[in-house]
C-alpha cells in the first residue's frame, strides 16, 4: 500500500492494464464461443444440404417424373374402385310417381303377410314412407331414388325377420335430397355446376340414416349384426353408427310376484292315493322344483342407427391425375 501511495502515476497505469487486459480476455473467449457456434451451425447445415442433395426424394426431374407415375397409379386404383363400388350396389331402377306408390303398397302387404306371428311390427307401417301412402312423388327422379331407397328397407326387414327379432317397435328414415325444396331448386336448370363432379373430395356419396328400436334375444342381436354387413344377406353398403342396448325389464320383480310351481300344477296327472306295496323296484320321482330363474329371461331393448350408402356416379372419377412439368 506505501508502495502504492508513493507511486500513484506508476500505480494507475498498471491497473488500467489489468482491467483492459480482463477486458480483452472476455471478449475475446466471448467472440471465440460465437465462432464454434457459428461454425458448428455452418458444417451442420452443410451437411443438411449435402444429405438433401443426395436424398431420394430431391427436387429433381427424375424425381418429379417417379413422382408423377406413383400419383397416377394411385389415381387409377381410386376411380377402379369407384366404378367397382357403383357395380357392386344395386342399381336403380327407372319408375314414375305412380308405379313407386303401387310398389310400396305391394311391399307393405307383403311384408305384414311374412311377419305375420314371426314378428311384431307398428300398426301403421309403411317402412318410413307413410307419406307416399296418399300422395306422390314429386317427379320420376325422386320415384326412382325413393324405390331404390325402398328396396333397400324391405331387404333391412327382412333380414330383421330371418334373424329372430321380436318386434320392430320404431322405424324411421331420412329424407332424400330430392324430397326437399332445396335439392329440387338446386336440380333447376342453370344451377348445374359440371366442374364439381371432377374435384377431388367431390360429393361421391349419399348416406341415408335408418333408426330402428328392435326387441330381440342377445342371440338374434349378434346374428344381426354380423349379417348387417354380409354381402349375400345385405347387397346395400351399410355402416352401423349408433347401438344401444338396454334390458327390457330395468327392475327386478317383486317377492310376492314372483310365485314357486305347485306339485299339483306340475304334474297334474299324479295319482294322490297310495300305491300297494310291491316288491318291484322303482326310481324315485323327480324332486320337486323349489327355485325358478328371477333374472335373464328378459328379451333386449336394443336401438341401431344404420347409414346406407349409396355411391353417386362422380365415384368412378374422383380423382384427378397430376399435373404435368414442375
Amino acid at each position: 500500500m506505501d508502495w502504492i501511495r508513493e507511486n500513484k502515476p506508476l500505480a494507475a497505469i498498471l491497473g488500467v492494464i489489468v482491467v483492459g487486459s480482463l477486458a480483452l480476455g472476455y471478449l475475446l473467449f466471448d467472440a471465440w464461443s460465437v465462432y464454434s457456434e457459428t461454425k458448428e451451425g455452418y458444417l451442420g447445415l452443410g451437411g443438411q444440404v449435402a444429405g438433401l442433395k443426395g436424398a431420394r426424394l430431391a427436387p429433381t426431374d427424375a424425381n418429379l417424373k417417379a413422382k408423377q407415375a406413383v400419383v397416377n397409379e394411385y389415381a387409377a386404383l381410386v376411380n377402379t374402385l369407384g366404378k367397382t363400388v357403383l357395380i357392386l350396389q344395386p342399381p336403380s331402377v327407372p319408375m314414375n310417381d305412380i308405379e313407386f306408390q303401387e310398389k310400396l303398397k305391394t311391399k307393405i302387404s307383403e311384408i305384414r303377410k311374412d311377419v305375420q306371428s314371426k314378428m311384431q311390427i307398428p300398426a301403421e307401417f309403411a317402412f318410413g314412407f307413410d307419406d307416399y301412402t296418399h300422395t306422390l312423388p314429386k317427379s320420376a327422379a325422386a320415384a326412382t331414388e325413393l324405390a331404390s331407397y325402398l328396396e333397400a328397407m324391405d331387404k333391412l326387414m327382412k333380414l330383421f325377420l330371418d334373424c329372430g327379432v321380436k318386434s320392430v317397435d320404431v322405424l324411421e328414415r331420412s329424407k332424400l335430397p330430392v324430397e326437399t325444396a332445396a335439392a329440387a331448386s338446386a336440380a333447376a336448370p342453370g344451377n348445374n355446376n359440371p366442374g364439381m363432379q371432377g374435384q377431388v373430395g367431390g360429393n361421391i356419396l349419399e348416406k341415408r340414416q335408418i333408426s330402428v328400436v328392435l326387441t330381440l334375444d342377445q342371440g338374434p342381436l349378434q346374428l344381426l349384426i354380423s349379417r348387417l354387413t354380409s354381402p349375400s344377406d345385405m347387397p346395400y353398403f351399410t355402416s352401423l353408427r349408433l347401438l344401444r342396448i338396454e334390458n327390457q325389464a330395468q327392475d327386478g320383480p317383486l317377492r310376492s310376484d314372483v310365485r314357486l310351481p305347485t306339485p299339483e300344477a306340475e304334474n297334474p296327472n299324479a295319482v294322490k292315493a297310495e300305491e300297494a306295496p310291491t316288491d318291484e323296484i322303482k326310481p324315485p320321482p323327480p324332486a320337486f322344483v323349489d327355485a325358478i330363474p328371477v333374472f335373464g329371461n328378459e328379451l333386449l331393448k336394443v336401438r341401431l342407427e344404420i347409414d346406407l350408402v349409396k355411391f353417386l356416379d362422380a365415384a368412378a372419377g374422383v380423382a384427378v391425375q397430376a399435373p404435368a412439368g414442375r
